[in-house]
């Protein structure tokens, strides 16, 4: 019987890794975590305030300063970004934040971000919910509620 090689991976699948191995140990990850409790408002189950601007401010800044992935952020205050998102990320973890800027699609219409940028902030904000403690149960919560602004952000 003749050796036979298996096919090399194409560059585009080598790529795609990464995000592959993020997504498999997400499902893993998800069915092992804490329960989310609805007793218990979810900012407050994420910290509160403070702790959604730190953990967000964090995940913001570490995008910014990827030479890759940072393009979106050229010429942005990041201050001022940084305690929008957060006041976005508050509202929607049913906190008492006031979110005063423009609906996602509008907001991010001329940046024509593609997936795997929005992939790379979805999987910074998880590390650093991480290092903030967040618990499991929480984090899934809120990435769940954020999930469906992929479709209003992401162009291609």
């Amino acid at each position: 019987m003749e050796n036979v090689m298996p096919p090399r991976p194409t560059p585009r699948l080598l790529s795609m890794r990464p995000l592959l191995a993020a997504a498999l140990a997400t499902l893993l990850w998800t069915g092992c975590a804490t329960t989310y409790r609805s007793d218990v408002p979810l900012y407050q189950q994420l910290g509160g305030e403070e702790t959604i601007k730190t953990f967000t401010g964090k995940a913001l800044s570490r995008v910014a300063a990827d030479p890759v992935r940072g393009r979106s952020f050229k010429g942005i205050k990041m201050p001022f970004l940084i305690d929008s998102v957060a006041n976005y990320i508050c509202k929607v973890a049913d906190g008492p934040c006031v979110y005063e800027g423009q609906d996602m699609q509008k907001s991010h219409a001329d940046l024509n971000l593609g997936g795997s940028e929005f992939d790379t902030l979805v999987q910074t904000l998880r590390e650093e919910m991480d290092a903030a403690g967040v618990p499991n149960g929480a984090k899934n919560e809120l990435l769940r509620r954020l999930a469906p602004s992929r479709r209003e952000m992401v162009t291609h």
